[in-house]
């Protein structure tokens, strides 16, 4: 079933679609008056019907696919389109947010005039992988951050894990049998291709945050992420 992004409509039980939504719908998908849809609307699904002109019912709610934790991926800024990918794919996998980190080993930057142009594509990846995967919520792709920012926001998730490849015996796994659960706002470290120094690993650490092995394989900075992100959502449930 074909899916929108709305605001609601001035009666409160009816919502519309931006230019852009109604040109996909009308131009693209070529859609009957009438027909059914679904709108994705202040956090929440809709079944609706769509009209060419004037407002869109609101029929009823669709039952939530968000997961009940809530995931903020920090990444080290990588190379090239990696970031397209990583905020493709791990909104599909189902995390809340996604924010740039400018890390030491960072060979890309994202600074000057061309920063907004970056994570306004950014945001346009999530949404769009938003609504391929069926989410009710889009993922905010921060502005970039510096590691001094992050050490400074990592005590406000509950809990902050850092993959590190040279960490060993304390994965998810044991870390979630340990804790019998995870808690609902998890921060998830990944650094850029050249990896993270011990020193930044461990002013991470001093700050509350806590390294944990994704296992004896090595994942690149574009899948590492995905890979934390998968492997959370399958140790509470969220996979079911």
């Amino acid at each position: 079933m074909p899916r929108f992004y709305a605001v609601r409509g001035s009666d409160g039980g009816h919502a519309v679609l931006d230019r852009d939504e109604m040109h996909h719908a009308k131009s693209v998908l070529r859609l009957r008056e009438g027909e059914s849809i679904t709108l994705i609307l202040e956090g929440k699904l809709y079944q609706s019907a769509f009209a060419s002109e004037g407002e869109l019912p609101l029929l009823e709610e669709v039952p939530t696919t968000e997961s009940n934790i809530r995931i903020t991926l920090y990444q080290g800024i990588p190379k090239g389109d990696k970031m397209d990918y990583i905020v493709q794919k791990c909104t599909e996998a189902g995390v809340h947010a996604i924010v740039p980190i400018s890390m030491p080993r960072c060979v890309s930057k994202w600074d000057g005039k061309d920063v907004d142009k970056k994570v306004q594509r950014a945001q346009r990846i999530a949404q769009e992988a938003a609504k391929q995967s069926f989410r009710a919520h889009c993922p905010q792709i921060g502005s970039p951050i510096t590691l001094k920012q992050l050490l400074q926001r990592l005590g406000e998730h509950e809990l902050a894990l850092v993959p590190w490849e040279d960490q060993e015996g304390n994965g998810l796994k044991t870390l979630y049998e340990k804790s019998g659960a995870f808690p609902e706002d998890i921060a998830i470290v990944i650094g850029p291709e050249g990896g993270m120094a011990k020193e930044d690993v461990d002013a991470m650490t001093e700050a509350g945050a806590r390294c944990v092995t994704l296992g004896p394989r090595i994942f690149r900075t574009e899948t590492a992420g995905l890979a934390a992100v998968i492997g959370i959502m399958a140790l509470s449930g969220n996979m079911e």
